[in-house]
């Protein structure tokens, strides 16, 4: 959909985002939906996993898990019996920079629904009951992953991109870390490092700015936690030097799952826009772009194959995976590399840049039309630290994007003396 078919002053702007900061350091921002009257509300706010000790990895991920396992105020029941009796919804997943919340409630029930994420925050009582049934659950998920070819390829090229780096650490930890975890543990991590200073939150739907403020003014507005510390700054990854193949052998398994990769470009850099785009040619448009077709539909080498460019604020990476017979291994390896080879020596098609940037600029308006689309937006604005106008400057500056800028960052960033192979399935021949 070109900018002409639909007019841009339709989507989030400086003139219909209110942005607010409170006096305990927590970040809302706000816009209304007056055809909704449902409320959805995104965030984000300290620990991330990159904050955990070494012996304890797993942390965060167990701590988000139980900060809805009750409070100091409610069972596990009753916290549930409350939210459930609204016909809303709460949940809370780790990162590796911050713990992510998602909720969802009628107009009405937002300042009750704040105040239960207050509590949920800042009054967690770890019981003990509970910790065990999380606990037990975390080592089954880890367990069930250990079998599973796609999460061992993403563990192993996790930890031979990053190496040193705590990004090389699974989320969920391992066995004999989790096993180390105490309630004890969580306690101690959660007064030192989850507070208000870092919590940003959006909230959209059919509910006035002023009065969206006002409720989280007087909810997660209050929180103080006078014993909060900043959490370490990441370390910075070493370059990759050379190509590291890694493997691990899963037995009797019907297909190997295949990951390549390199660091890609930082999210806020002027360099990730073309990489959007070239890495919707490379592997997302259509049938999933270059490496789909000469992969999959061409060669038959594939049940999948696609290309992935991460976000975030850490250090990132850009992939192709696939997954494809024990037996094709070697042969989708070539393929690939022949396909990125082609993508950094050539210039990508004007037809195949005209499609992606109408792709692109089309799914702008269709991310939109939810609430929860909206507030994960406005969520990335403050993330990314771009400006309210952002999403309305969009379609000019990926109108903006020529063929040349996606060679030029093809080739800065994917050097193929200098990336990681990894995979997962049975023994390599």
């Amino acid at each position: 959909m070109p900018e002409s078919l639909f007019s841009t002053a339709k989507l989030p702007g400086s003139d219909d985002i209110t942005r607010k900061q409170f006096g305990n350091g927590a970040i809302l921002l706000t816009r209304p939906n007056n055809s909704s009257p449902a409320v959805s509300i995104r965030g984000y706010l300290p620990p991330g996993s990159a904050a955990e000790p070494p012996e304890k990895y797993g942390l965060v991920n167990f701590l988000a898990s139980m900060l809805t396992a009750g409070t100091r105020r409610r069972t596990f029941r009753e916290l549930h019996n409350e939210i459930e009796s609204m016909g809303a919804s709460l949940s809370i997943g780790a990162g590796g920079l911050a713990t992510s919340f998602a909720a969802q409630c009628l107009r009405e029930d937002l300042p009750r629904m704040l105040e239960i994420m207050k509590e949920v925050f800042s009054e967690p009582s770890f019981p003990a009951k509970q910790f065990q049934r999380i606990k037990t659950q975390i080592l089954t998920i880890i367990a069930i992953q250990a079998q599973d070819t796609a999460a061992m390829a993403d563990q192993a090229f996790d930890r031979a991109i990053y190496r040193a780096h705590p990004y090389a650490i699974p989320e969920l930890g391992f066995p004999e870390t989790v096993q180390m975890i105490s309630r004890e543990d969580l306690e101690a991590f959660h007064q030192r490092y989850m507070g208000p200073k870092g919590l940003v939150a959006a909230i959209s739907g059919g509910i006035q700015p002023a009065e969206a403020l006002d409720a989280f003014e007087r909810t997660l507005g209050t929180w103080v936690n006078i014993d909060q510390q900043a959490q370490p700054e990441l370390p910075p990854v070493e370059p990759l030097t050379g190509i590291i193949r890694e493997h691990v052998t899963l037995q009797e398994k019907s297909q190997t799952d295949l990951v390549m990769g390199t660091f890609a470009p930082k999210t806020t850099g002027p360099d990730f826009l073309p990489a959007q785009l070239g890495n919707e040619i490379l592997g997302q448009f259509g049938m999933m772009g270059r490496i789909g077709e000469a992969v999959r539909e061409k060669a038959g080498l594939a049940y999948y194959a696609q290309s992935e460019l991460g976000m975030g604020l850490g250090p990132i990476t850009w992939q192709v995976v696939a997954g494809v017979n024990p037996n094709n291994v070697d042969k989708a390896i070539a393929l690939i590399r022949k396909e990125l080879s082609r993508f950094t020596t050539e210039l990508v098609t004007e037809e195949e840049l005209a499609d992606v940037r109408s792709a692109v600029v089309g799914r702008l308006p269709l991310s939109l039309e939810s609430n929860a689309g909206i507030a994960s937006a406005l969520l990335n604005l403050e993330r990314y630290k771009h400006s309210l106008d952002y999403i309305r400057e969009l379609p000019t500056r990926i109108a903006a994007v020529t063929r040349e800028d996606i060679l030029r960052v093809a080739q800065t960033y994917w050097q193929l003396d200098n990336m990681v192979i990894a995979s997962a399935g049975v023994a390599l021949s």
